[in-house]
């Protein structure tokens, strides 16, 4: 299980409570019926499935299976198109559930889609690889002015310097001042600044229940602590998934266990709640605008948000295309597009998503890479000029039950892969 599955896996049932309880009756007792081949029961009770939780890719495929088995062709194309858009991987040809609608345009444009969907394609090349099999990178930052990348790692709770010539050194020791696992990274090239964030993870080395999230904020030419915000004691147990800075220097960092971005505030100097939403289930990469006007926020769940970052006004980022905006882990903008890196469908892929002019809809795509023979859980990235660099394999699933890391022979060399965008 991947770390975005365990962490949505103990969202769902943390903040939903009875309500994640109601959900896994109505999709027990749906399955139960399709055993007994009482459809109508099955429909009724995947359809309250599907309204407690429509964005799980696994309840819209039985929803669209059952709509097939009773007479709704409609609702079932739909909803089997918004599965296979999630997950390609989904049997549709050769099942019997389908052969009341397996002779249509429609079903046979899905699998035409499916087909497509499952196709690889590979844009980028590796920019450099890391030997320390154990790192366990995540967020990724570049220096333009000294051509240095900085990689932040889970598993040894500290930051690396990569060189141009591909040699490393750290540019902090391991859980330096109470430092857990790094996520995201920004350099700050203009005031000499290298944030980063950090959580708690069962994966890390010497990992500690009672540690606490927290940012921290270096001299970029030195590697000098100037300061350690920790996460307010009223968030504790908080995850953070990455971390952005506007044009001013100010930080921000989404949170995906309590689905609210917090900031370093200038005037007080601490970390505090920014922005939360009851419409947020998991957050994770974040993008301004050119102009900073809007920031744009990755849920794990349910796709990609638009912030007025003025009136707070929020608003689900929309497509004219087929496409899924589920699963984003790093997210950034790029010539009026965002960049997605996605390793919470399938197959993985990265791709670009051009908007429309007010950068509320999505009006086209291009697939980056899909189903790169070096992806294991690609995760973040950075843009340099037009040339997109990113982790190709985090490797998150490298590792026992008991969260130890797995032996060298079973890892792999870290990938950084770079790709042209447009």
């Amino acid at each position: 299980m991947t770390m975005k599955k365990i962490i949505l896996s103990l969202l769902v049932l943390a903040s939903l409570s009875s309500a994640a309880q109601e959900l896994q009756k109505f999709y027990s007792d749906a399955m139960a019926a399709y055993r007994a081949k009482d459809y109508p029961k099955f429909y009724d009770n995947i359809k309250e499935a599907n309204k407690l939780h429509p964005y799980h890719q696994g309840i819209l495929y039985q929803l669209g299976t059952a709509a097939a088995l009773t007479n709704h062709p409609k609702e079932a194309f739909e909803n089997l198109k918004r599965a296979i858009l999630i997950d390609a991987s989904f049997k549709l040809e050769g099942v019997a559930d389908f052969n009341s609608i397996k002779d249509t345009k429609e079903f046979k444009g899905l699998l035409t889609m499916q087909k497509e969907w499952q196709t690889p394609v590979i844009r980028s090349d590796a920019a450099f690889t890391i030997k320390d099999r154990s790192l366990h990178t995540e967020g990724i930052e570049y220096d333009p002015e000294h051509k240095t990348f900085f990689l932040g790692s889970i598993h040894k709770r500290k930051i690396i310097k990569v060189f141009p010539d591909g040699t490393t050194t750290d540019f902090c020791p391991s859980a330096f001042k109470g430092m857990a696992s790094i996520f995201g990274i920004k350099a700050d090239v203009k005031r000499n600044v290298l944030w980063a964030c950090a959580s708690p993870m069962e994966e890390m080395e010497n990992y500690d229940s009672t540690a606490r999230s927290a940012v921290f904020k270096f001299e970029l030419n030195t590697g000098k602590l100037i300061d350690k915000y920790d996460v307010p004691l009223t968030m504790k147990g908080s995850v953070f998934g990455d971390l952005i800075m506007n044009k001013d220097g100010q930080v921000f960092v989404s949170d995906g266990k309590f689905n609210t971005i917090v900031t370093v505030n200038p005037k007080t100097n601490k970390l505090e709640p920014f922005y939360s939403s009851p419409d947020f289930w998991n957050l994770q990469g974040m993008a301004f605008s050119p102009d900073e006007k809007f920031l744009f926020i990755a849920d794990y769940v349910k796709g990609v948000f638009r912030l007025n970052m003025k009136s707070k006004e929020l608003i689900e980022v929309t497509s004219t295309v087929s496409v899924s905006l589920k699963g984003i882990d790093g997210l950034y903008f790029y010539n009026n597009s965002l960049v997605a890196i996605q390793n919470g469908v399938n197959p993985l892929r990265s791709t670009q998503y051009f908007l429309n002019k007010d950068l509320s809809q999505v009006t086209k795509f291009e697939i980056i890479d899909r189903s790169h023979p070096n992806f294991n859980e690609p995760t973040l990235g950075v843009i340099d000029g037009s040339t997109l660099y990113y982790i190709a394999n985090s490797q998150w699933g490298g590792y026992d039950k008991n969260h130890n890391i797995k032996p060298d022979d079973q890892l792999q060399d870290i990938v950084i892969l770079k790709a042209p965008l447009h």
